[in-house]
């Protein structure tokens, strides 16, 4: 190092400017001048940071400016050599950030604050090693000045961190939650087969159900696919309910006829009841033998009227009265032949009318066409020009042209006037042709036009062609059904007698029944019965036993039908309870187990993903530990014992123990250094509190900084001790001096400060230059009477001693 540059740097007030250009620099002053904030100026040059005040105060940044500095700025420049490239560094603190560069790059510091800069804190930490009783704790001084030296604070707290890694039952307390999803993932995984089990079983459940009501209610209720259960239960209520109507309407019924039936059979205990059987059985052989008839005879004809009725739908069926029926068929079907018949004769009249028409239309447009021709000759002759010829003849007195004043005589031998005369009588006699010519065509064309119309007229009149086909067909049609009817003459009137006899023996049994008042109303009462039952029509001559009889079996039979039904649907509605209850528990075992799933899902991803993590911090944990025992290692090594052997035994040449460091090796336990003594003659002694004295152990203290400076290649040949030599007594303090001066001379740069007078006088006088190039400079810390620093310098060289060399 060769100058320092100081302004306002913690208790330095002002700029300072002190060379640092010798092999010993020795700083003075009293306590409170500076001399540890100029040993800190440099530390902050050199390194960039002061980690000697970081242990002690994590804001120390705010109090590196000084309170008095202008700006509330702090600046700090060194020049060294033989560093590298770099020869000067200036830094500014402004109490939130150091602003510049440092002068030695990282490992250069690491090297400075390891091994060549003692502070007063630090050495104060070294003297706490030997006063500490149980060095074997992990956090005994020895061990946090090792850690702070070799900056194993990082390391060990991400091996602290990760030390619960090494073990999972170290999770309980700080990981509680890994521990329930460890210790409950059988739990869940029989929670998710449980559920899956339960849910299965509400499929099932639901799916049989489902198949009860597919099977009861058929296709026709219940469709393929999901079942609306709301819209199924209110089709089977609607369905009950109209069964119920049903059930009720058909006791009704029963009761009505079981009413009627009693009726009946008071009835049949009065005397005209006989006399009604007999009508009854007469009726039933008449309306039998009609019935034999029709489906003969009857059948053709009412086929036939049938064929008739499409075209003309007022002939009636043979169910009035198959004679009637006939007659009016007959009656029908001859109007409409005779309407075709004279429909075509009139239409054969106008069309020969009209071809008759077309002939004269066309003579007479032909005789038109001739007066036109000879009219067309006569062109230019008429009554008027001869007129005007002959009034100018009465004029024409020469051969001169009263009209245009030329002589005739010129063109023509003819007189003049003889020839106007010849041309007046020419033009009047072709007049007299073409009036009668105009007369004829006027009555020509007046006869074409009257034909004309004619020919229009009966042309109106003519059936159109399609219709006249319709005509012809119709009239084939109408020839056939009047051949048919009457060849079925015969078998309508049979039928009509038929027909009649039944008619009358029916009209006579109902006037024997009506003549029982108390049933003349049943009957019709049963029949209305039949049609809300929607059965055939009884023939009126069926006894009415027979028909209370067989409407009260269908009553019966139905009822029977419809209360299976209405059973039907009951069953069918409790079935669509129990499959909305099979889907309420559906669902609910569905989110049940998406629940458990989700729940075992969620749990073993962070089981897994926290069983990565311990995997990881375990290889972490290895690899930082193995790290810590190498650094522990690489500096507590047997060379480190032995320079720290021959420096304390230098230092402390009448001490019987020697102290020493010693690396045990526990297993799962960090390497840590332990401090021991050995007796100078061989074996190990006690530990080094109860076995060295207090003087001793200071010496003790700096010879282990000195080792652990001497026992590595120098990187940095300097060495800057602030007030070591405390508590020590002369002897020691005379070795010590003694030391440094030995260190100087091996190319080490020395600078110390104290704050003993006579301390400072002593080591002037022992590190003053003994040989040409050797220098010492000696700094007096002092304020003056502004408070501002005061830093003079004196640089001392080399003299040789005259008297001696005398």
């Amino acid at each position: 190092m060769k100058f320092l540059k100081v302004e306002d740097f913690r208790s330095i007030r002002g700029p300072a400017g002190v060379s640092l250009d010798a092999p010993a620099v020795l700083i003075h002053g009293p306590n409170g001048t500076g001399k540890t904030s100029l040993l800190s100026s440099i530390e902050l040059a050199l390194t960039g940071s002061v980690p000697s005040l970081a242990r002690l105060d994590r804001d120390y940044m705010a109090y590196l400016p000084h309170k008095l500095a202008k700006n509330g700025l702090g600046r700090v420049s060194i020049q060294a050599e033989g560093v590298g490239s770099k020869t000067e560094a200036s830094l500014e603190i402004n109490g939130q950030a150091i602003v510049g560069s440092a002068l030695l790059d990282g490992d250069q510091s690491r090297f400075y604050l390891e091994r060549c800069y003692l502070a007063q804190v630090t050495l104060g930490r070294l003297l706490e090693i030997y006063e500490h009783q149980d060095n074997r704790d992990t956090a005994s001084p020895l061990t946090r000045f090792v850690k702070e030296m070799l900056g194993l604070d990082a390391l060990d707290s991400l091996i602290d961190g990760l030390h619960a890694a090494g073990d999972v039952r170290r999770f309980r307390e700080s990981a509680p939650h890994f521990w329930a999803a460890r210790a409950d993932a059988p739990m869940l995984e029989r929670g998710v087969d449980e559920a899956t089990e339960i849910e299965q079983a509400c499929r099932d459940e639901m799916i049989k159900t489902e198949n009860d009501l597919r099977e009861l209610l058929g296709p026709q209720f219940v469709a393929d696919g999901p079942i609306d259960i709301e819209a199924l239960r209110a089709v089977v209520k609607s369905d009950i309910e109209e069964r119920e109507t049903k059930l009720a309407d058909l006791a009704r019924i029963r009761r009505d006829l079981a009413a009627a039936k009693a009726q009946l059979l008071e009835a049949s205990t009065s005397e005209e009841e006989g006399e009604r059987i007999a009508a009854e059985q007469v009726s039933s052989a008449t309306r039998d033998a009609f019935a034999r008839w029709r489906s003969v005879a009857g059948q053709q004809l009412e086929v036939l009227l049938r064929s008739i009725q499409k075209k003309f739908t007022d002939v009636v069926s043979v169910d009035v009265s198959p004679a009637t029926a006939h007659a009016k068929a007959l009656a029908i079907v001859s109007s409409a032949l005779s309407r075709a018949q004279t429909a075509l004769t009139n239409d054969d009249e106008i069309i020969r009318s009209l071809s008759g028409a077309q002939v004269s239309v066309q003579q007479g447009q032909g005789r038109l066409k001739l007066i036109d021709e000879q009219l067309a000759d006569a062109g230019g002759a008429n009554r008027a020009l001869a007129e005007a010829l002959a009034t100018i003849s009465s004029h024409i007195e020469n051969e001169i042209c009263p009209v245009c004043s030329r002589n005739f005589a010129e063109i023509s031998e003819e007189q003049l006037a003889s020839h106007v005369s010849e041309e007046v009588a020419r033009l009047v006699a072709v007049a007299g042709r073409v009036e009668a010519l105009v007369r004829d065509r006027a009555t020509t064309a007046a006869a074409v036009v009257a034909t004309q119309r004619q020919e229009a007229d009966l042309f109106a009149r003519r059936l159109p062609n399609d219709r006249r086909d319709a005509i012809l067909l119709e009239l084939a049609d109408l020839t056939e059904w009047m051949n048919a009817l009457d060849s079925l003459a015969d078998a309508a009137s049979n039928g009509g007698r038929l027909w009649e006899e039944a008619k009358q023996a029916a009209e006579r049994l109902s006037v024997l029944r009506s003549r029982i008042s108390s049933i003349s109303g049943l009957r019709a009462e049963l029949v209305s019965y039949g049609q809300r039952l929607s059965l055939q029509p009884f023939p009126a001559d069926v006894p009415l036993e027979e028909i209370v009889d067989e409407i009260l079996t269908q009553v019966q039979y139905r009822s029977a039908q419809e209360a299976k039904s209405g059973d039907q649907g009951d069953r069918a509605l409790r079935l669509l309870d129990k499959l909305e209850v099979n889907q309420r528990e559906l669902d609910n075992a569905t989110i049940d187990l998406a629940t458990a799933f989700e729940d075992e899902r969620r749990t073993t991803a962070l089981r897994q993903e926290s069983e990565r993590r311990i995997a990881v911090a375990k290889g972490l944990l290895a690899q930082a530990q193995a790290v810590r025992a190498d650094e522990a290692r690489r500096v507590f090594n047997k060379e480190l014992n032995a320079v720290w052997r021959d420096l304390f035994i230098r230092l402390a040449p009448d001490e019987a123990f020697v102290p020493a460091f010693a690396l045990p090796s526990i297993p799962g336990r960090a390497v840590e250094a332990v401090l021991e003594t050995h007796y100078r003659s061989g074996g190990k002694g006690g530990n080094p509190r109860a076995m060295l004295s207090a003087g001793n152990l200071n010496t003790a203290a700096l010879t282990l900084f000195l080792g652990l400076h001497l026992s590595v290649s120098p990187a940095l040949p300097w060495l800057v001790l602030d007030d070591p030599v405390q508590s020590m007594d002369d002897v020691h303090i005379a070795q010590f001096a003694a030391l440094l001066r030995t260190l100087k001379q091996h190319g080490r740069q020395i600078i110390i400060a104290v704050h003993d007078r006579q301390l400072f006088d002593y080591l002037t006088l022992e590190l003053s230059p003994t040989y040409n190039g050797d220098r010492l400079i000696t700094i007096e810390l002092g304020r003056d009477s502004d408070g501002m620093t005061t830093a003079p310098w004196s640089l001392m060289s080399f003299r040789p001693d005259r008297a001696i060399a005398a």
